[in-house]
């Protein structure tokens, strides 16, 4: 126990000392003469003689009025009591849903342990406790704010699901102190192993900050390479496994060609050390599998990966632009795409990318498969530039693989480039100012649009992510649209005006309805192989987890959050106000005093 104002306890001594003495005061009597004593009983305090002290003799009255004065100053000294628990008077739990927290080193899993931790807070909550449930995930999410409604809490515990993929912790926390920064004796409590990147820009206002931390140990094997490469000799397929553990590892990786075992070994890694192995591959395999499997391995999310061999089954996509949001979700949205994003042309020399889209930036040439520019062609481009038009209207367009589903009819353009098509290229569609969309196959295919999306409501048409799944489809190079490879966690879209329905691993299937233009699908949570139903159509989808700070499983003692370093804990205190029940306690025993007083009179 201790005191917020311990200074009040200094109050007492001269407090107590007045009662005291006022118990020593002799009473002044005045004399009167009376015809007769027998009347009065005989009291020792009706024949003390008139002086200014006594001698102290015992009192309940006494007693009961010190006790009071004390109880009342114990009160006014606000004491408090340390209780032992993750809930205080106004509290964010906030649980990190990512990949670690899949770790069984806690049974059965990390995240179940953090639901577990956070349902007791919301048990043992005091009335007039405040509790928010905030889920770590991709995109953070407020199951609950504040409230002290058990029932509301315990359904937003139950709804927390758990991603095989890294999460937005940073975000979570952010959000957290949005909700209390602004309370006095707040508190945001992570519920987490502390796996994730360092927490940037974060500040919880007068809201305390406490680290519970789950898991305890780190033993995990990972496949953290797998691809395919056309060599003189063949197809080679490179398969490659890392210990993340501080312990040397053993385990069997098992490699599968479309389903079909083609190679298995026995393996052995050092603590922090690599696998490696090049195998000779099918030319004819569509999808190639790697797993591995150990009887000391905590954490199963990474234990297998997926390499597509069609053209365009993996993206690496670089965007030139000075911010276009509907573009860059777009692109984000194919599953095949992995997106960079900058506002300056790649130099020579800068990384290789198999797609650059350039967003009113010149076109510059790139070393790449292809290239897709909007309204600021260079001389690289498929077209010459002959100057600027506004407001162009609509012409025609033809029958192409890369118009199909996309009408330019009720597309309002404020501005395009006038230019006149190359003669290597083919002229799509036209506006008032000229060629419109225009497309080249050679070395390098090139698709080219007069036009910038924000000068136009293109953007808001369904056509818009129609045209550019087709352009990733035409620039990408024709692949096997039958199969594709994901991130859990990740939203990606397909392009389909109908519903579609996706099944898990687990067998249970969930209905996805379209936007007009494309299903978007967030509900791949978990690694594991699902498939799609668009059309009428199964597509194979393949989830997989490639991250070596998910991977890399043992649990942090002190998380850096934003300027502050703060250390785990595994039992969080809270403070508690004892003065209520001082105060009532004293009023009891002035009750009693009250009580005596009137008996003795």
């Amino acid at each position: 126990m201790n005191f917020q104002n311990p200074g009040a306890l200094l109050l007492l001594i001269p407090l107590v000392g007045t009662i005291i003495l006022l118990y020593l005061l002799k009473m002044k009597r005045r004399d009167l003469r009376v015809p007769a004593t027998f009347l009065w009983p005989k009291k020792t305090e009706e024949i003390r003689a008139n002086s200014l002290f006594q001698k102290l003799k015992f009192s309940w009255l006494m007693v009961l009025q010190i006790l009071a004065l004390t109880l009342v100053i114990f009160a006014l000294a606000r004491p408090q009591t340390v209780q032992r628990g993750l809930a205080g008077r106004v509290t964010v739990l906030v649980i990190d849903a990512s990949a670690s927290m899949g770790a069984t080193d806690v049974k059965p899993s990390r995240f179940d342990e953090a639901k577990s931790l956070a349902a007791s807070a919301v048990s043992s909550a005091q009335t007039g406790d405040r509790i928010a449930i905030v889920e770590a995930g991709p995109v953070p999410r407020v199951l609950c704010a504040l409230s002290n409604d058990a029932d509301r809490l315990r359904r937003a515990v139950n709804d927390l699901q758990q991603y095989d993929s890294e999460t937005d912790v940073g975000g979570a926390m952010r959000l957290a102190a949005s909700l209390v920064g602004t309370e006095n004796s707040a508190r945001i409590v992570l519920l987490s192993d502390g796996v994730f990147d360092p927490i940037a820009n974060f500040a919880p206002g007068k809201a305390s900050v406490v680290y519970q931390t789950i898991g305890k140990a780190d033993r995990n094997l990972a496949v953290d390479a797998l691809g395919t490469t056309d060599t003189p000799n063949g197809r080679q397929l490179f398969c490659g496994v890392k210990n993340f553990a501080t312990v040397a590892m053993k385990g069997t990786i098992s490699v599968y060609s479309d389903g079909k075992l083609i190679d298995s070994d026995e393996l052995t890694v050092d603590p922090h050390g690599h696998w490696g192995k090049t195998i000779a591959a099918p030319a004819d395999a569509k999808v190639f599998e790697a797993k591995v499997n150990s009887p000391d391995d905590l954490l199963p999310a990474d234990n297998q990966a997926v390499a597509l061999t069609s053209p365009g089954a993996s993206l690496h996509v670089l965007l030139v632009t000075h911010g276009d949001l509907f573009l860059e979700r777009a692109l984000a949205l194919d599953p095949r795409v992995t997106l960079d994003r900058t506002d300056t042309p790649p130099a020579d020399g800068a990384p290789t990318y198999d797609l650059v889209v350039f967003d009113g930036i010149d076109e510059t040439p790139v070393k790449s498969r292809g290239v897709l520019t909007f309204g600021a062609a260079g001389s690289s481009s498929p077209v010459t530039d002959q100057g600027t038009g506004n407001g162009p209207s609509f012409k025609s367009q033809e029958k192409n693989p890369l118009l199909t589903g996309v009408d330019f009819t009720s597309v309002y353009v404020g501005k395009s480039q006038q230019v006149k098509a190359k003669s290597t290229a083919d002229v799509l569609a036209e506006n008032s100012n000229g060629p419109m969309i225009v497309e080249s196959k050679g070395d390098q295919r090139q698709v080219y649009v007069s036009f910038e999306p924000m000068q136009s409501d293109f953007p808001l048409q369904v056509g818009f992510p129609i045209f550019i799944a087709n352009a990733l489809d035409f620039l990408g190079g024709e692949g096997d649209s039958s199969r594709l490879a994901v991130h859990p966690g990740s939203p990606f879209s397909v392009a389909s005006g109908q519903s579609g329905t996706l099944t898990g691993p687990d067998n249970s299937s969930t209905k996805i309805q379209s936007t007009g233009a494309s299903l978007i699908v967030r509900q791949v949570r978990r690694v594991g192989d699902y498939k799609l139903n668009v059309n009428g159509q199964d597509r194979a989808v393949y989830a997989t987890m490639r991250s070596d700070v998910e991977s890399d499983i043992v649990p942090k003692a002190t998380l850096a959050l934003g300027t502050v370093a703060v250390k785990a804990t595994q039992s969080p205190a809270r403070f508690a106000d004892f003065w209520r029940p001082a105060i009532l306690l004293a009023l009891l025993v002035l009750v009693g005093e009250w009580w005596l007083f009137a008996k003795r009179s």
